[in-house]
C-alpha cells in the first residue's frame, strides 16, 4: 500500500541504489583484500585506524534506541546538521519542491533548503514565541516538510505537545513533521519521540553535542518510522561514522555517563536560572526570556549594544538582532558558575559607567547656570 510518504519521495531517490561499499556487501573470510585498504597501520598504537568503519553504525543506533525508550527505527548521522541536509535530500525535488520554517529558529534548514534550490516557506512565530498553528497548518499543504524546534534554537522556548499534536493530525497526508530536538535533555518530558508509533510522518532529529557535551565527535540521530527511514537509508554516506566517534557514543550512552549527564543537566539549569534572575535586575535589559535550553536570550534597550559591551571584555556571545523578531536580542550560552559571574561582573561595570555619566550629566549644567549667574 503506498502512503503519502511514498508520494513525496522523488523518483530519483526511489530508484536510487545505495552504494555498496565493501563494508556494506560484507561476508566472510581471514584475509581481508576487498576495501583497498592498507592491511596493518603504519604508526604504533593506531590500532584498527588502517580498516573503514562499519558502513552502519547498528550498535550505537541500538543503543540510542534504548536511551530513548523507543521501537522507532533509529540512524546514526554526523550531527543534527547532516540529518537536516539528508531530510530534506530525500523528501525534496530541487527547484519544485518547499519546506516550511517558523521563525525565528535554527538557520540550517534554510540553509540546506537553499543549497539544493529547494524554497523556504515562513510562519514566523507570535510575539510570544509561541506557534501560529492555524497558519503552520495552512502552509503545511504547500510543503514537503514542516521543521519545528523544541526546544527552539534562538528563543528557548518548547512546542506544548498539544500544539505539535494539531500539526500532527493538520499535516496527516500532505507533509513530513521534522522535529528538532537538540536541546531535549534539558526538558526530557516534552520529547515527541513517543508520537512516532501514532504519526508515522513525524520524524525527530536528536544530537549529542549539547547535553551531552560531544560537539566534536558529531553525532545525531534520526528517530522516525520505518517507511520514513527506508529512504532515508538510500542517502546516508558508506561509512557515516568514524569508530573512534562510535566508542566514544556507545560510552556517554551507558548508564553511568548517562546518570552523569543528567546530573549536569541539573546543575546547568540552577546556574541558568539563576544567571537570569541577574541579568533581569539590570536596568538596560528589557526582558530575559524563558529557557528550556543550556542558553538565556535577552532583550536590551536599544541605546544598550551589549553584544558589543562584552565583547569588548572578551565574552564572546551571539548577536541576534540580524533577526527582524529578534532586535536587540543576544543570546548567552551557560557556561560554569564562574564564567557567569565573569558575565554578571562585566555588565555590573558597564551599569556603574552609566550611571556616572548620568551624574556628570545632571551636574554639568548646574556648573553652566551657577558660572552665567556670577
Amino acid at each position: 500500500m503506498i502512503s503519502f510518504i511514498d508520494n513525496l519521495v522523488p523518483q530519483a531517490v526511489k530508484k536510487l541504489m545505495p552504494y555498496q561499499s565493501a563494508r556494506r556487501i560484507g561476508g566472510d573470510g581471514r584475509v581481508w583484500l576487498n576495501a583497498n585498504e592498507l592491511e596493518s597501520t603504519l604508526f604504533p598504537g593506531e590500532v584498527g585506524h588502517n580498516r573503514y568503519p562499519d558502513f552502519l553504525p547498528q550498535d550505537i543506533a541500538k543503543a540510542y534506541q534504548a536511551y530513548c525508550e523507543t521501537d522507532a527505527a533509529a540512524v546514526a548521522v554526523r550531527g543534527a546538521d547532516e540529518a537536516i541536509d539528508l531530510i530534506i535530500r530525500t523528501f525534496c525535488k530541487p527547484a519544485q519542491d518547499k519546506i516550511l520554517i517558523c521563525s525565528p529558529t535554527y538557520a540550517m534548514y534554510e540553509f540546506c533548503a537553499d543549497a539544493l534550490a529547494i524554497e523556504t516557506l515562513d510562519s514566523p512565530l507570535k510575539e510570544d514565541f509561541c506557534l501560529n498553528v492555524p497558519d503552520v497548518v495552512n502552509k503545511a499543504e504547500l510543503a514537503n516538510i514542516v521543521f519545528l524546534c523544541s526546544p527552539n534554537n534562538p528563543t528557548g522556548n518548547v512546542i506544548p505537545k498539544a500544539e505539535l499534536i494539531e500539526v500532527l493530525e493538520g499535516a496527516q497526508g500532505k507533509s513530513l513533521v521534522v522535529v528538532d530536538e537538540a536541546y531535549i535533555e534539558f526538558e526530557p518530558q516534552t520529547s515527541a519521540v513517543s508520537l512516532i508509533e501514532r504519526y508515522p510522518h513525524l520524524v525527530v532529529i536528536r544530537t549529542l553535542s549539547k547535553a551531552f557535551g560531544l560537539a566534536a565527535v558529531r553525532c545525531g540521530f534520526i528517530l522516525a518510522s520505518s517507511n520514513v527511514m527506508q529512504y532515508v537509508a538510500k542517502l546516508i554516506p558508506p561509512y557515516p561514522m568514524p569508530d573512534c566517534s562510535s566508542q566514544i557514543v556507545l560510552e556517554a550512552l551507558s548508564d553511568e555517563r548517562v546518570s552523569v549527564m543528567q546530573d549536569a543537566v541539573r546543575q546547568l539549569i540552577e546556574v541558568r536560572n539563576h544567571f537570569a534572575a541577574q541579568l533581569a535586575q539590570f536596568d538596560f535589559v528589557e526582558k530575559v526570556y524563558p529557557s528550556s535550553t543550556n542558553f538565556v536570550l535577552l532583550k536590551h534597550k536599544p541605546e544598550h549594544q551589549l553584544f558589543s559591551v562584552l565583547a569588548k571584555n572578551g565574552i564572546v556571545t551571539r548577536n541576534q538582532h540580524h533577526e527582524p523578531a529578534l532586535r536587540n536580542c543576544v543570546r548567552i550560552s551557560i557556561g560554569s558558575q564562574e564564567s557567569m559571574d565573569e558575565v554578571i561582573a562585566s555588565l555590573n561595570h558597564y551599569q556603574k559607567e552609566l550611571h556616572q555619566r548620568q551624574q556628570a550629566q545632571t551636574k554639568e549644567p548646574q556648573f553652566q547656570l551657577d558660572k552665567n549667574h556670577i
